[in-house]
């Protein structure tokens, strides 16, 4: 009969094994439930913000549309283009211009705002994650002592 080259080092590792404790399974299981939370948090957190935009965005293309719609109505209506009504209609150019730049700013803040509050969550996560890595690392080890 052929002997398992194998036998010695299984007997080893049977050994070592009983010498080694246990991970705490549940803290490591905690510890990625938490990740997943906040991995859940933080998508909820885009969707929310996303949906934000797309409300700007609704509000600030159907504003003008009803401030083009009018100037149009404005520009037809009077037959003939006087010193006064290029003023008008160079204020109205203006008007539009200012509502583009504040949407663009306001679209940026939003975006940041929200950035910044993903990002801290995320970080906070990742200091706590770490913290309990590190709890699990030291009471591993005080385990380990008290075996020996």
């Amino acid at each position: 009969m052929a002997q398992n080259p194998f036998e010695g080092i299984q007997d080893k590792m049977k050994s070592l094994g009983s010498k080694i404790p246990q991970l705490d399974k549940e803290a490591m299981m905690n510890s990625h439930k938490k990740n997943l939370e906040a991995l859940t948090e933080a998508n909820r957190m885009a969707v929310e913000v996303m949906k934000s935009i797309t409300q700007l965005q609704s509000q600030y293309v159907k504003q003008t549309f009803e401030d083009m719609s009018s100037i149009m109505k404005d520009m037809f209506s009077s037959p003939s283009m006087s010193k006064d009504s290029a003023a008008k209609h160079s204020n109205h150019l203006k008007d539009q211009a200012t509502k583009a730049f504040e949407h663009t700013s306001n679209i940026s803040a939003t975006l940041a705002k929200s950035q910044k509050e993903i990002f801290d969550l995320m970080h906070s996560r990742y200091h706590e994650g770490a913290q309990e890595a590190f709890g699990m690392k030291e009471d591993l080890t005080r385990k380990m002592k008290t075996k020996h």
